[in-house]
């Protein structure tokens, strides 16, 4: 089961957009490709969607004059030309599947152009992968709150604080239950959930700011700020999670009062995977794909197929839902550079990509996990232009930059390379986790390790992490499947750490300038405590103005009055009042005093 569906006009709640998920298929976003004609299937693939558009980027609609599309097995297929937004291209897009395994010819005409023609061959599909269960949960190590008393976010501890990360913003996160790698089981995977999972962000003292709750076996990932149509947005990724680490679901945007504006799905049959869902300048989408595949292995006798999960780079036009651009590792990345096997992979997860970077002149950069490898791709070709590390490194590595099991791949400003180095697999390759940043000499293809920000020595994650570098030069790591998340100083002193519940941790963490006024009422309990005193809870899910909050109590609903005023504590404030109303309810203000929403009315319980 996955979610998926078209995305909202207007905005949705967070509760809409779980029952919103579920409904039907749809799609999702896309980048440039540095002004070339670019056409998806690229020519050659080998295991193209049944469900594939024809993807023609670079040149407007109107010059598209035909598009021609035969299969060895299926015939001639019909179909119509949709545009893409901002007139950058269109989508052939055919009445009828394809048929597995067969070869297939396309011819394009365009004015003023040689026709394009090529052929791609359609997959032999897999076996479809289940959720897992994550019904179960740890109730110890989650928070409750009287007045949320269906939001039970985990438990953060903070270790170390210092003052020089006080002005780096909220930590932005998604709870995720640790998965542990058996090897000695084929890479069975096991799990002990902590509670449910969602979007989360807390403030630098580790208090919840907003938690978004989703309903089991569902997750999230990828909770980060980004820029969509002018303007900043939350982002994240919400599905399910597959026994082999992908996810089935898609990617939500949403705004400053977390209401969701664009659900974006993935094209071409495919649901999204949980890894990467990243929005371009151009206001499109790239994100992963996983896709269990049916092929014959070398060494293996002719005519057997064997199950490969490929690993997809996607990218959908989220205005239209278009698929403009798509690629494959098969194919591209030699299979003999997979750190997996299928002795020790049981859907032999030979690529894994994990991260995609939208770069300038139609080049994106991709992280793969099982190859240790990081891949600088040409879009309009397809072609891998350079690969660091891993068995095809085009880079000698320096001392302290061989990496192993890496995630989050990217090129900074500067084009050094920031990562997290796993180093644990397994198997295990470095006796501990790091963030790392690299310098690249494409000259003479070295790489030298300019800093690496290690926690301890013990923390090692066998999957997951994120190296974020923050713009007042201090360095935000996520230890992935661990439970920690630290700050640093640029030269590597750790200035901050907090830690998750044992046994749940983060896909990725950032931080993050944020304020947000939400959509929804402030919340509130009152607990009779005697004949004349009363505890009153107030919250606000998400809020992070909120100074002050004023305390109404009376006989009924109509009738409130104020009756004290106190300091915001944390996400839930407690106020112990002398009072033998009945009603009460609460209203927020901020630093000045002013009324930013009131609650509902509640009866003193």
């Amino acid at each position: 089961m996955y979610f998926s569906g078209g995305f909202s006009r207007g905005a949705l709640t967070i509760a809409a957009v779980i029952v919103a998920l579920l409904l039907r298929p749809g799609t999702a976003t896309a980048a440039s490709h540095g002004g070339k004609l670019t056409v998806s299937p690229a020519p050659n693939t080998p295991d193209a969607s049944p469900q594939t558009q024809i993807s023609i980027f670079g040149v407007p609609r109107g010059s598209i004059q035909s598009v021609q599309v035969a299969g060895a097995a299926s015939g001639a297929h019909t179909g119509s030309l949709r545009s893409y937004s901002k007139h950058r291209g269109a989508s052939f897009v055919l009445d009828q599947q394809l048929t597995q395994g067969e070869s297939v010819s396309v011819a394009i005409r365009i004015k003023r152009r040689k026709p394009v023609r090529f052929t791609f061959t359609v997959a032999r599909l897999g076996t479809p992968q289940p959720p897992l269960n994550l019904t179960s949960t740890q109730p110890d190590k989650l928070q409750h709150f009287a007045s949320e008393p269906n939001l039970t976010p985990p438990r953060i501890t903070v270790n170390r604080t210092s003052k020089r990360t006080k002005g780096s913003g909220s930590v932005m996160l998604t709870p995720l239950p640790s998965p542990v790698v058996h090897p000695e089981s084929n890479n069975a995977i096991t799990i002990k959930p902590v509670g449910p999972g969602g979007p989360m962000i807390v403030d630098a003292n580790g208090n919840l700011v907003w938690f978004a709750q989703v309903p089991p076996p569902q997750v999230a990932a990828n909770l980060r700020l980004q820029e969509f149509n002018g303007k900043q947005v939350l982002t994240w990724w919400q599905g399910t999670v597959t026994p082999s680490a992908f996810g089935l679901g898609a990617g939500v945007i949403a705004n400053h009062r977390y209401q969701v504006k664009r659900i974006v799905n993935a094209g071409n049959g495919y649901p999204m995977d949980i890894h990467e869902f990243t929005l371009t300048k151009s206001g499109d989408a790239l994100f992963t794909i996983y896709s269990p595949i049916l092929v014959h292995l070398p060494g293996t006798p002719e005519g057997t197929l064997s199950p490969l999960l490929d690993a997809i780079v996607q990218e959908v036009d989220i205005r239209t839902g278009l698929v403009t651009w798509e690629w494959h590792s098969y194919g591209h990345i030699p299979l003999e550079q997979s750190q997996a096997t299928p002795q020790n992979s049981a859907s032999f997860d030979a690529f894994h990509i994990n991260s995609i970077q939208a770069l300038k002149r139609g080049r994106v950069l991709v992280s793969a996990r099982d190859t240790s490898g990081i891949y600088l791709i040409d879009q309009a070709s397809g072609r891998i232009v350079w690969t660091l590390g891993g068995k095809g490194s085009n880079f000698t590595l320096g001392p302290g930059a061989q990496f192993y099991f890496q995630h989050d791949a990217l090129m900074l400003p500067n084009g050094r390379i920031s990562m997290f180095d796993d180093g644990a697999g397994p198997p295990i390759l470095n006796p501990f986790s790091r963030g790392l940043i690299l310098k690249l000499n494409t000259r003479k293809h070295r790489a030298t390790m300019v800093r690496q920000y290690v926690r301890s020595t013990d923390t090692s994650a066998q999957s997951e992490g994120s190296t974020q570098t923050l713009p007042d030069g201090n360095v935000f790591v996520g230890y992935g499947s661990t439970p920690f998340f630290s700050e640093f100083s640029s030269r590597g002193n750790l200035l901050f750490d907090a830690s998750l519940p044992a046994d749940d941790g983060s896909y990725r963490m950032y931080r993050f300038p944020w304020k947000a006024t939400p959509a929804t009422p402030p919340a509130v309990a009152a607990t009779r405590t005697g004949p004349s005193t009363v505890s009153v809870y107030a919250s606000w899910n998400g809020a992070t103005t909120v100074a002050k909050w004023q305390i109404l109590a009376g006989s009924g609903p109509g009738g409130l009055s104020r009756i004290a005023t106190v300091r915001r504590t944390g996400f839930e404030t407690q106020a112990s009042l002398n009072s033998t109303a009945t009603t009460f309810a609460v209203r927020a203000l901020d630093s000045r005093g002013r009324v930013l929403a009131t609650s509902a009315a509640v009866p003193a319980s």
